[in-house]
């Protein structure tokens, strides 16, 4: 991706900075969702041309992010090669010595990025590392004359892990031989340090245990393994001597730059407290912007200005700079203080000052707010009954065992707690009294505490329970008229024709997107909604007396001994029924031009198209001597491989009675012939079509179809057919292709990892707490949880493919997340209603929550677009000319902020992002809510100043029009400062 004209002139002033200012440590504080990474990546090949010029042969970056999710999501964006990236169980700063050396082999490429995380990078606490680590370490350690022929020396590294040992240590001995084979000379140099790193003393203890051999040495193995892997950390950071370290998110580690004695003081000492190394910190937050006197108060350590100043201190590293910014923020910060209107004079120059002095070391864009944000659903609730009965039996029951208060935030944040309450401490003590003191009568007379696995398998109507849930579920379920549950894919912003059937629905559907403070809501959440669409589904069903009735759970006995059965899928595209779906005709995708049909109905479409196809049948038909009859699957198939692409093989029997119009729907939106379109590739657009093949297979999107339009187990494949021409596949595909930005194999991949399986989460159920039943799992599909979960190669996996999978067209449709999803992560593509179950205390972490869905390209812009340029003459790409439309129109002198990220207000009813904030009547939500938002607007005033809770009162008290507080924002944005634009002087966008 080009980075836009504000996102250039940004990294031209960073590299002016580093190269013609001098100064080595720069912080890239751009907004949320304003692209930081495009900077970096610009910022990257800036700096590596440079030093090309200087004569550099090997151009060396190191990044660093928070965690593994990040580089992911990141790694394209900056540049980091496929090679590069990290698998968690690699990513270990005692592992990078290898990656180093496999990339500076005899065709290494000029620029090399190496991205770091410190949750696994820099993780060697008391423990001994995994097993890859250890098998890389030995695979080295055994050349050493020392442990050569050292008996035992492979138990002692094995570290008692027997599964998989001798795998790993083949691998990696594979990997240090092609490495030093590559012509870096790796084995001799990492002997080298190695014999200079390990102190003799050490040696003569690890011999001593590996010859001893007694259990009661394995602590003493666990500490001198630990002590291995931090020579081997050190040795990496000796060897890695990057031209530029890229610290992103840096506030989720700021403490590198104060470190203590550890790991991260390793890597400090070597990149941070050298200030001859060029830094690039990216962070919307380095500091906490705004701290409230109540934080402060509970946490004196915690300070705002406390914190500002260290984050100065850091950048400033030269003296004489230091003292000369600290004098001049003094003075502004002593005139914002005394803020008085007839020394605003004064003020204003003060704080020019201060802004001449932060840009030497600090670039930062904003966006335009006013409009963007639709609040009119951040509104009292409605509770009903059983939510008075959540909290009134809860807390009798807790009486009854002398446990304790039910703390009313739980109450309001969840339905049947003892069900999704999981890995609290007051559920653990809960099933310890209980089972010390089992009263089943008691139990089952309560019917809020937990849900009924009965009812669960019938798909009988479960009670939201919870005003909370109730009216999110009112927001994504819409009484029924959104369709959603009916849905497999969100409908097109722009579609090609009139969408049919469930995909036609009054306003733009969105994805939403919740955030709160408990980790069992995200559990909750997922498994409420998925079992309420799947059960939306299956009661249309079950009304068909002809149907088997469906159950939710794989059998009907609820009983412990049925816990492990899972349930049968009868896949229904298979064999030539899968072939019909996943092959790309070409003939047939001749037989459609979306730009030809554009804004006509689907009926007028398929009737126009279904000419074409009568024409090519009467062609075949006479050439062939068929004729028409009960065809099947192989015969659809035989048609299109062999008649109309001319293929050798089978020829089909006969031609199909119906086969009019299941090719005029392939030809207008069978998945792979959509693909083909995309891709101009048979393989990737075959590839591609398979993952449609898994999600039309899914019991789900059976059930689905059997609803709309009948079960019919041998012409499924008509259905899915049919349901794809409905939901205007084709404008799908290439939207989501225009937004990803990608391109070939790219794409392909990007698009394949977006295909989300069902998943699963333990609930407990009162047959399960009473000892009835083990404990059963809901199915997540529709909606899903992303919270905090191990940190190894499954959990990274399972919630990187969550963030691709809502970030696509296609389910989940909801998304309830915990702070982890709060920074540093984009899930904005197809999401512009962001739910906030709990309130956060402070401003900027509703600013945080809500810039992950207000960023480039997002769902709310791209619909607005739509809206406004979806009638415009097309020639040949329908999203690239809209926005081109569209920034002839709106941008005028304004940067590319419009119309990528906001458009002006006219009036015309553009479609905005959704806040949703369901609060509790009576309750200290609304005050809460009010005071967020009243500080939200002005909290940039008071930057960098201590006490900002009373300097926003002074500033109200002031009562300075807006051209006074305009005057007050600090500009730190190289595009606005160069009078390219005023970022200030449009009233409203959205």
């Amino acid at each position: 991706m080009r980075p836009k004209d504000f996102q250039e002139a940004t990294a031209r002033r960073i590299v002016e900075i580093f190269e013609k200012e001098k100064q080595n440590r720069v912080l890239l504080a751009d907004e949320v969702g304003l692209g930081k990474t495009i900077v970096a990546r610009a910022v990257v090949g800036k700096v590596s041309d440079w030093h090309r010029k200087m004569g550099d042969k090997h151009f060396k970056v190191v990044y660093i992010c928070s965690n593994i999710n990040i580089a992911n999501q990141n790694s394209k964006k900056l540049g980091i090669r496929d090679e590069d990236c990290l698998r968690v169980s690699e990513s270990r700063l005692s592992m990078q010595h290898l990656k180093i050396y496999q990339n500076q082999g005899r065709d290494h490429s000029f620029q090399q990025l190496i991205p770091l995380t410190p949750a696994t990078s820099f993780s060697m606490t008391g423990g001994c590392g995994n097993q890859e680590e250890r098998a890389l370490m030995f695979v080295l350690l055994r050349r050493l004359p020392a442990f050569r022929e050292l008996s035992g020396f492979s138990d002692f590294m094995r570290y008692y892990e027997l599964k998989n040992w001798d795998y790993f240590v083949n691998l990696y001995e594979g990997q240090v031989v092609s490495c030093d084979e590559n012509g870096s000379g790796y084995i001799s140099i990492m002997m080298a340090a190695l014999n200079q790193a390990i102190p003799n003393g050490m040696i003569r203890e690890i011999q001593a245990v590996c010859h001893k051999a007694a259990p009661e040495d394995r602590w003493r193995s666990r500490d001198m393994i630990n002590s291995l892997r931090r020579i081997f950390a050190q040795i990496s950071l000796d060897k890695l001597e990057p031209d530029l370290v890229i610290m992103d998110e840096f506030q989720r580690f700021r403490d590198l730059i104060a470190p203590a004695d550890d790991e991260t003081g390793m890597l400090s000492k070597k990149f941070l407290q050298d200030s001859a190394t060029k830094v690039l910190l990216l962070s919307a937050t380095p500091y906490k912007p705004y701290s409230t006197l109540e934080e402060i108060g509970q946490n004196e350590s915690f300070d705002h200005y406390r914190e500002f100043m260290q984050v100065m201190d850091f950048l400033l590293y030269d003296a004489r700079k230091n003292a000369e910014f600290k004098s001049v923020w003094r003075d502004f910060s002593h005139s914002l203080s005394e803020l008085n209107t007839e020394r605003l004079t004064v003020l204003y120059a003060n704080k020019s000052n201060a802004e001449n002095a932060l840009y030497g070391s600090i670039c930062r864009t904003e966006r335009f707010r006013a409009g963007m944000i639709d609040a009119s659903k951040a509104a009292e609730i409605e509770i009903g009954r059983n939510d008075i009965l959540s909290f009134a039996e809860m807390q009798r029951f807790l009486n009854e065992y002398n446990i304790g208060n039910v703390p009313v935030d739980y109450v309001k944040s969840a339905p049947y707690l003892l069900s999704f309450m999981e890995s609290y401490k007051l559920k653990e003590n809960i099933v310890k009294q209980y089972k010390a003191r089992p009263n089943a009568q008691l139990l089952k007379h309560y019917k809020t505490m937990l849900l009924r696995k009965i009812d669960l398998n019938t798909y009988k109507k479960v009670d939201s329970g919870n005003a909370r849930l109730q009216y999110l579920m009112d927001t994504v379920f819409d009484g029924g008229r959104s369709c959603m549950e009916k849905l497999l894919w969100l409908p097109p912003s722009k579609p090609y024709y009139k969408t049919a059937r469930v995909f036609r629905v009054g306003s733009p559907l969105s994805k939403v997107l919740v955030f709160s403070s408990w980790e069992m809501v995200p559990r909750m959440i997922a498994s409420m909604l998925s079992y309420e669409a799947e059960r939306l589904n299956c009661v249309k069903i079950n009304e068909n007396k002809e149907n088997k009735p469906k159950r939710y759970f794989a059998a009907d006995s609820l009983e412990a001994d049925s816990k492990r059965k899972r349930r049968i899928v009868v896949v229904r595209l298979r064999d030539y029924a899968e072939k019909v779906v996943s092959y790309p005709c070409k003939k047939l995708g001749e037989l459609y031009d979306p730009l030809e049909y554009l804004g006509r109905g689907l009926d007028s479409v398929q009737k126009d198209v279904a000419k074409k196809v009568r024409a090519l049948l009467g062609q075949i038909k006479i050439k062939y001597g068929l004729s028409e009859g009960r065809g099947s699957a192989k015969d659809y198939f035989n048609v299109m491989y062999h008649l109309f692409d001319g293929f050798e093989g089978e020829m089909p029997s006969v031609i199909p009675h119906n086969a009019e119009a299941v090719f005029t729907n392939i030809a207008i939106a069978s998945p792979a012939v959509c693909a083909y379109r995309l891709f101009k590739n048979d393989e990737q657009a075959d590839t591609l079509a398979e993952n449609f093949v898994s999600l039309f297979n899914k019991t789900e999107s059976m059930d689905i179809l059997d609803v709309l339009y009948g079960k019919s187990d041998d012409f499924y494949y008509e259905a899915v057919l049919r349901y794809c021409a409905e939901g205007n596949l084709q404008a799908v595909l290439d939207e989501w292709a225009y937004v990803l930005g990608e391109k070939g194999d790219d794409l392909l991949e990007s698009m394949q990892g977006s295909f989300l399986g069902t998943a699963s989460v333990q609930v407990d159920t009162y047959e399960s707490f009473s000892g009835q039943s083990a404990k059963p799992r809901m199915r997540n599909h529709f909606a899903v949880g992303y919270f905090n979960a191990r940190l190894d190669d499954k959990n990274v996996q399972r919630t990187e493919s969550i963030r691709l999978a809502f970030n696509s067209p296609f389910r989940p449709f909801v998304l309830a997340t915990t702070s982890i999803g709060q920074e540093g992560l984009d899930f904005h593509l197809y999401c512009r209603k962001i739910c906030h179950w709990n309130l956060p205390s402070n401003p900027v972490d509703l600013e945080q929550r809500e810039g992950r869905i207000n960023r480039y390209l997002c769902l709310a812009i791209r619909q607005s677009i739509a809206q406004k340029y979806g009638s415009i003459a097309f020639h040949t790409d329908v999203w690239d000319e809209m926005f081109h439309a569209a920034s002839e129109a709106e941008k005028q002198d304004l940067s590319d902020l419009v119309p990528f990220w906001c458009l002006p207000d006219d009036g015309s009813n553009a479609v905005k992002i959704e806040r949703i904030v369901p609060m509790y009547p009576l309750s200290k939500d609304r005050l809460v809510y009010e005071r967020l938002v009243k500080v939200l607007t002005l909290y940039r005033l008071t930057l960098g100043q201590p006490r900002q809770e009373e300097l926003l009162d002074a500033i109200h008290a002031a009562e300075l029009d807006d051209e006074a507080l305009d005057k007050l924002f600090i500009n730190l944005s190289p595009y606005f400062r160069n009078g390219q634009a005023c970022g200030k002087k449009v009233e409203a966008l959205i």
